[in-house]
């Protein structure tokens, strides 16, 4: 779980997977904002990257129903959702991805 850059209070998955979709986020324990770090942007991303192609190139490979591809899709779209709070890190300032 990120900790906040400010107070270093580490947050909980529950708070963490709420702000997870913002840009901007507040902590809830100094009020300070925080921001996803490059490094911690790259990290989802990349694994957004993959994921997908993978997704693809699997139900080619196998030649498996478009049904079972749809849903093997969603299942890991779901756990990429789970295990986003985990890829997160957070800086005092908005730093930019390049």
């Amino acid at each position: 779980m990120p900790d906040c850059a400010h107070c270093r209070h580490e947050w909980s998955y529950g708070e963490t997977l709420k702000k997870s979709f913002q840009m901007k986020m507040v902590c809830p324990y100094c009020k300070q904002d925080n921001y996803h770090s490059a490094r911690g942007r790259k990290r989802s991303m990349m694994t957004s990257v993959v994921l997908a192609p993978a997704i693809i190139l699997f139900g080619t490979f196998i030649d498996a129903p478009w049904l079972w591809v749809i849903l093997i899709a969603l299942v890991l779209g779901m756990i990429t959702i789970a295990a986003t709070p985990f890829l997160m890190e957070l800086s005092k300032e908005e730093e930019p991805l390049w």
